[in-house]
């Protein structure tokens, strides 16, 4: 539902938010996998080359989001997208227990935000879309209104195999599609949320209550790319050790492999490992973690599949089609001193690929290419691959 403007004090003992991305590098999709696969397995994040941080937050606009005393704090997710003289900057808001209240600071690097758009999920309610404009450097007010969202029972079995010990449990992982027109991403990452988990028996049968997305006005649409990602993963340490399960049915598989949406699901599916690939892009020299870059997979069959790395330089895909790909790695620098390949066009990385530097006027920054050929991916397994810029 949409929001009014209405100018109110912050509430007290807030959480604050992530930090920002630029608007071309707006990861606003998969980042609850990153959030829901633990620090050692992270899907993505952006390329944005300086953080968003605000010098005086009593000089910049604030939007707070006050949960319902019924709803768990670290249950909700938050994404948004704000605008101002900054250009557009996406992020989101880390969930935290024990919180009545979430504050976005909508300023980047000191400058205020003219508008934010703000998307509120938590398991068993319907989503929630914020609008907002900011006149000057208020304090926003909000309240999250849970309307209860129906659910439907997803009954299916995994190979018991998969199932390394008693802590392993079954997650969902909704791509909403449809939040691309409402943040107005036209090309980007899709934004992903968590919406359950289960547990599995020794058989690896495991029941799972998946929202009714038909109920919901903003997820109603059920266009054939709208999908629902299986992982397992260890509940006590949140490592996967499935990172995406496709249904063994074809008819109910995207053509990324994951589960299609539908009113209803037959009892009983098999869902069986598909391809994967994790690891981290880093730098020899200094054993420096490399966060924020742009990971791209070409092939001219399947097409091209992107992710970005977290904090750690680590970096996670799902469900990619075996084949041999071209991979193609970007990282940003503020200075030029500080790019891993002082002189590329003599040089090629550790892993052998073609390395290219060019200043990019929209980052403001250094940006390192490397292009490695051929890499391959094989059918139903993981590959574990780490990503040297560091040239020879």
């Amino acid at each position: 539902m949409e929001s009014s403007l209405e100018q109110k004090k912050p509430a007290k003992k807030l959480l604050r938010s992530r930090p920002a991305l630029t608007l071309d590098q707006f990861v606003g999709m998969n980042l609850s996998v990153a959030y829901l696969l633990g620090a050692s397995t992270l899907l993505l994040l952006l390329a944005a080359t300086k953080p968003h941080t605000s010098t005086n937050f009593d000089q910049v606009p604030t939007v707070s989001i006050a949960l319902p005393e019924e709803i768990k704090s670290d249950t909700v997710q938050i994404r948004y997208l704000m605008s101002g003289p900054f250009g557009g900057y996406g992020s989101y808001v880390d969930p935290k227990p024990d919180l009545r209240s979430y504050q976005i600071d909508a300023a980047v690097q000191g400058k205020a935000a003219q508008s934010i758009r703000i998307l509120v999920y938590a398991s068993g309610c319907r989503f929630q879309t914020l609008v907002l404009a900011f006149s000057g450097n208020e304090n926003l007010k909000e309240q999250f209104v849970c309307q209860p969202l129906p659910t439907i029972k997803l009954k299916g079995q995994v190979p018991a195999e998969l199932l390394e010990n008693e802590n392993i449990e079954l997650v969902a992982i909704y791509t909403a599609y449809w939040a691309q027109d409402f943040f107005g991403i036209m090309d980007g990452f899709v934004t992903q949320l968590q919406v359950a988990r289960a547990k599995l028996d020794v058989h690896g049968f495991f029941e799972i209550e998946i929202p009714d997305f038909a109920a919901d006005t903003h997820a109603s649409s059920f266009e054939p790319s709208e999908s629902l990602g299986l992982v397992l993963r260890d509940s006590k340490t949140l490592n996967p050790t499935a990172l995406n399960l496709e249904p063994e049915l074809p008819e109910f598989r995207t053509q990324a492999n994951a589960l299609r949406i539908q009113l209803t699901y037959p009892v009983g599916m098999r869902f069986l490992p598909s391809s994967g690939i994790k690891g981290k892009v880093f730098r020899s020299d200094s054993n420096e973690a490399i966060s924020n870059s742009y990971i791209l997979l070409e092939n001219a069959r399947e097409g091209h599949f992107d992710t970005r790395t977290h904090g750690n330089g680590e970096y996670l895909f799902v469900g990619i089609p075996p084949g041999n790909y071209t991979v193609s790695i970007y990282a940003w620098f503020p200075n030029k001193g500080e790019v891993p390949c002082q002189n590329p066009l003599e040089e090629k990385t550790v892993d052998g690929g073609k390395a290219t530097v060019e200043w990019q006027w929209k980052s403001r920054a250094f940006m390192e290419i490397v292009t490695i050929k051929e890499f391959s991916v094989d059918s139903g397994q993981q590959t574990i691959k780490d990503f040297d810029l560091f040239c020879k």
